[in-house]
């Protein structure tokens, strides 16, 4: 059942990637990263999209931000609201997370080059089913 599948693997991704070598996992931090890599978000979206509570999301920022990763921002629109962006120390880190996560999958499944482009052209259409994109 591949509906099934996608359940499994939306509750799996919120944990650990186990099975992953040198460490590689899924944290908080990097789908916060991720989250903000194209997009400004206020801490109500990436509460929502993370799932975590307010201040666990506040004490994450205060993290990264003294980390260098991310950046507050007000809004012109609302100068009492704030928003995270990433920075470019933030962008540097993002890549080489994926890039060792990615390292590790490939790794682990012994995949050919050719299996890796076929499975992200697979993963890139149910990601776009998903999303309601045409």
């Amino acid at each position: 059942m591949l509906a099934e599948q996608i359940i499994s693997l939306n509750l799996t991704t919120r944990k650990m990637c186990k099975n992953c070598d040198n460490g590689a996992i899924i944290t908080q931090k990097m789908r916060l990263l991720y989250l903000v890599r194209n997009d400004v978000l206020s801490p109500r979206e990436l509460v929502g999209e993370l799932s975590i509570a307010k201040p666990n999301l506040t004490i994450l920022a205060r993290n990264m931000i003294a980390e260098g990763l991310i950046e507050k921002m007000r809004v012109e629109r609302d100068m009492r609201s704030v928003h995270y962006r990433i920075t470019e120390k933030g962008t540097e880190e993002l890549n080489r997370m994926i890039a060792r996560l990615d390292e590790s999958i490939v790794k682990q499944l012994q995949l050919s080059e050719k299996e890796v482009q076929k499975g992200e052209k697979k993963l890139e259409a149910a990601l776009n089913f998903l999303n309601g994109v045409e």
